[in-house]
């Protein structure tokens, strides 16, 4: 999981720092697609090594014309293989994203709310589905700077088990179908 909020945070770098030539096509507007894979060698603290491919195709208006600091409309594709026996979890994501910073200073505490519209996380087998989170969610999030410290549902409506278990059910979901139990 922290190898995925690298991917993450790497893409925001990546997209940021494309500000100056995205603003002289369009204001204020970054368009970016993303690939990447790696091994993470202790999956969800299993000690054992899985196989993962990253996908990212998104759109994040820096400017949007909302009460809200970034909004970004996105598609996310991860692909997990265990190389041991090929045992593939595919996880999808799509939808619509915001947030902004409603309550403390940006370098110490303060209190980031995002909203997520549309599917934000689908993650199936080659036998079918078996985690599915989709529709409304808002969460406030708090940091200590960069520092996640916790995480309120503010608003759920729709079926959202990954967050409603604090990120926890992916784990035991993927960890499952990938034979690492």
């Amino acid at each position: 999981m922290r190898r995925f909020a690298l991917v993450v945070g790497i893409v925001v770098a990546l997209g940021l720092g494309a500000v100056p030539s995205a603003v002289a096509a369009n204001p204020g507007v970054i368009h970016f697609t993303m690939t990447d894979s790696f091994t993470d060698p202790n999956f969800c603290e299993t000690r054992h090594a899985v196989d993962t491919a990253i996908s990212i195709k998104q759109t994040t208006f820096l400017a949007p014309n909302q009460p809200v600091d970034v909004r970004s409309v996105g598609v996310v594709d991860f692909v997990y293989t265990n190389p041991q026996n090929n045992a593939t979890v595919f996880r999808h994501q799509a939808g619509q994203f915001s947030e902004t910073i409603i309550s403390g200073d940006p370098q110490g505490v303060h209190t980031v709310e995002r909203t997520v519209t549309g599917l934000s996380g689908h993650l199936h087998t080659t036998d079918g589905v078996v985690l599915l989170g989709a529709g409304n969610l808002v969460l406030h999030e708090v940091f200590n700077g960069d520092e996640f410290v916790s995480r309120e549902i503010v608003v759920n409506r729709g079926p959202h088990p990954n967050i409603e278990s604090d990120l926890v059910l992916f784990c035991e979901v993927a960890t499952a179908a990938l034979g690492l139990n």
